[in-house]
Parts: C-alpha cells; structure tokens; sequence
C-alpha cells in the first residue's frame, strides 16, 4: 500500500482531494496535514511516497516552499506535487527549481489529479 500525503490548510479542499484520490485509488493510504509543522511531523512519522503540498498556507505565501526545502533537504527522491492556484507560474517555477516534481492547479480537475498522482506513484 502506497501512501500519499495531502497538505492543505483548507479542510474543505483537503475533503476535495481525499474523496478525488479515495474514490479512484481506493486501495491507497491518505494522510492529511493542515500546517506546515503538521506537514513535516507526518512527513517524517508515514514516510509518503506522494506528498501533494499547498504553497500558500496561514503561515505566510513562502509556508509550501519552506516545508518543500524541509522535505528534499530530508529526502531528495521524495515525490512533491504542488498546489496552486491558477496564475502562479513564478511560483511553480520555483518550485520545480527546489525539487517538486509536478504541481495541480486549482480548482482540481479530478482527472488531473488522478493522472499526476499515478505518475508519480510509479
């Protein structure tokens, strides 16, 4: 069973992703976190091999990209697709440059969603 992390301080859009990825990879564990530290803390504690993480977070709109330097520092192959809001192409940009492999954009597309994570879950 593969496990995927999902970060989002909004419990509405986490539910969004859980019921997306829990209705099509069933078979797959779902972890959720709604802070950077709570990121971290279950980055280390469930070792995901997915981690779908929110850039813009309470903390402050550098919050995703601290925690994505916190989890490649930890582990480089880790597999971290951001999420962002439409027109945030700097942001992604720089987030490729940290080590994230892919990003979605919301609003989701369930199909991307799915087809991103499948990618990268191997």
């Amino acid at each position: 069973m593969k496990k995927i992390l999902i970060v989002d301080d909004s419990i509405f859009m986490q539910t969004v992703l859980k019921d997306i990825l829990s209705q099509k990879l069933p078979e797959h564990k779902l972890i959720k976190a709604d802070t950077g530290a709570n990121a971290l803390k279950q980055f280390r504690k469930e070792s995901p091999d997915v981690i779908l993480l929110d850039i813009i977070m309470p903390e402050g709109e550098q919050e995703g990209l601290r925690v994505l330097r916190e989890i490649i520092k930890f582990d480089p192959k880790v597999k971290v697709v951001m999420i962002t809001a439409v027109g945030q192409n700097s942001m992604i940009k720089e987030c490729k440059e940290l080590g994230a492999v892919d990003y979605i954009v919301k609003p989701f597309d369930e199909k991307q969603v799915i087809e991103t994570v499948e990618k990268h879950l191997g």
